[in-house]
């Protein structure tokens, strides 16, 4: 899930919420890269070398989505508690229907992440060498004889 959100958050950040005029320091600019670019580099990292478990199965990128429309009905609920809200391009009042069409590209664009990286994971385990986790340790000793064969 941090792998998918991060691929998405960090588009969305620069495309839809990142204002330049906002930014008007390099400091503020140099912040704002740091955060968001460095964390999608630091997630591509992970992927190539970390050793990830996913499932081809439709029920994990389903959970994703589920966490996102949360967040979106937490944003909503800022906005009936506090009368704002938390990020403009989803006040609907002001975007209308483009809200909608918003949200439904985010749900598509988890999926699609999603299993981006599942083929990722397998191309890379496919023509890289498997890895050695901690939970499963190379044995210590060889069951082999003193020929150099091994035992069944």
């Amino acid at each position: 899930s941090v792998v998918v959100f991060a691929m998405l958050v960090t588009p969305v950040f620069w495309a839809v919420l990142y204002s330049a005029d906002k930014y008007v320091g390099g400091e503020h600019r140099w912040l704002n890269a740091s955060v968001h670019a460095a964390n999608l580099g630091c997630i591509l990292v992970d992927v190539v070398a970390g050793s990830m478990v996913l499932s081809p199965h439709w029920i994990h990128p389903a959970i994703l989505a589920f966490v996102v429309v949360l967040y979106l009905a937490l944003a909503y609920l800022n906005k009936a508690i506090n009368g704002w809200f938390t990020y403009n391009f989803i006040d609907y009042t002001r975007h209308h229907w483009m809200v909608l069409v918003f949200a439904i590209g985010i749900l598509a664009a988890i999926v699609l992440v999603y299993y981006i990286i599942y083929a990722l994971q397998l191309l890379l385990d496919r023509f890289l060498p498997p890895k050695v986790s901690l939970s499963s340790p190379l044995p210590l000793s060889s069951d082999s004889d003193d020929d150099g064969e091994f035992k069944a």
